[in-house]
């Protein structure tokens, strides 16, 4: 990760980038965005402070070199740079990435889900954290770390394949897309395993978990 931001050809995508940068700042000013230019595309990935991984690809002009780039960034310099606030371009913070990022290619397609069904999963554990948080003697906020950790990963979907294909998709994973905007109305979102990666893909961006099974350890 070593190529300059300014050749990642930002420009060209910036409206379609901003309302993913700008939700992300909103939830944690020091938020990074790893971001990956390839001859036709630019990915912006970025950590959620509760653990879910995002990103949005969009299509952009053929780059100049004809290079690949891959830079890590604050996302709050870049905002302020392609808004104008800023002279010069976010500086490269690569060292402070620590996140693995899931494959480009070899993705299956194990089947879509209906927003509607997306929609419903989130209301009904928002409201269970309600619950939760009421019993606590907390009406109103979040229940104990513990507990909200508990029900955020637990899974609320799951879905297979006649392959034998199989992904269990958590209210983590779901609440994180809903609350990025990535699911517009009347849409579907697609379910997708590659390796040790699963993602759930919506019009506006996705959303990526290693699958607990498959997950690398140490030690």
């Amino acid at each position: 990760m070593n190529a300059p931001v300014a050749e990642l050809g930002l420009a060209a995508t910036w409206t379609e980038l901003a309302p993913l940068l700008r939700r992300a700042v909103a939830l944690d000013a020091n938020s990074l965005a790893r971001l990956r230019r390839t001859a036709s595309a630019v990915s912006a990935f970025v950590m959620l402070p509760f653990d879910v991984l995002v990103a949005r690809t969009v299509a952009a002009p053929a780059a100049d070199t004809g290079a690949r780039a891959d830079v890590a960034v604050e996302v709050a310099q870049l905002l302020a740079w392609l808004d104008g606030a800023r002279d010069e371009p976010p500086v490269a913070r690569d060292r402070d990435w620590r996140t693995g990022l899931p494959p480009a290619r070899g993705w299956t397609r194990i089947d879509t889900v209906p927003d509607s069904v997306v929609r419903e999963l989130v209301r009904t554990g928002a409201l269970a954290l309600r619950e939760a948080a009421a019993l606590e003697g907390v009406p109103g906020a979040q229940p104990r770390s513990a507990t909200a950790d508990a029900l955020l990963d637990s899974v609320v979907l799951t879905v297979t394949d006649s392959a034998g294909h199989r992904a269990d998709i958590t209210l983590r994973l779901l609440s994180a897309m809903k609350r990025m905007g990535f699911l517009p109305r009347d849409s579907e979102v697609g379910v997708d395993i590659a390796g040790r990666w699963l993602r759930v893909a919506a019009p506006y961006g996705s959303v990526f978990a290693e699958r607990p099974s498959l997950a690398l350890r140490l030690g």
